[in-house]
């Protein structure tokens, strides 16, 4: 759901909740004998679409979000918890968990991805002799 349509969907969950929370404050409540005064409705009401909105935007927001996507092999990134032989690395903005194709990695060093295997990076330390020519 995006967008648009998500807004509708968010009004019409909000007015419905509204609905709900108005006939148990005006009807079922004082059936019980239980009267709320009228500054209690409208409270109830104002709190009740503040989160509402509040809610709404949050989550429009997060939609228009875009999407993380895997680092293309042969992207450079650089070590933020040492390869030991599995660890993290920073590709971007983004932090990996990965994987050290041979010698183990310290933090700082630079490193480039060889491949993915399902969410793990797998990587070696960029630099090396062929890329240096």
């Amino acid at each position: 759901m995006k967008g648009r349509s998500f807004l509708v969907y968010a009004i019409s969950v909000s007015l419905v909740e509204q609905a709900i929370l108005l006939v148990v404050l005006l009807l079922i409540l004082p059936a019980a004998g239980i009267v709320v005064p009228v500054w209690g409705v409208i409270l109830a009401v104002v709190i009740l679409a503040t989160v509402s909105v509040v809610l709404t935007r949050l989550n429009l927001r997060t939609l228009a979000l875009k999407g993380s996507h895997s680092p293309d092999v042969g992207v450079h990134g650089r070590v933020v918890k040492a390869l030991d032989p599995r660890g993290y690395v920073r590709i971007g903005n983004e932090l990996w968990a990965a994987k050290s194709e041979g010698e183990p990695l310290t933090e700082g060093q630079e490193v480039k991805v060889l491949r993915m295997e399902s969410l793990l990076l797998i990587v070696e330390e960029a630099g090396g002799p062929e890329e240096q020519g």
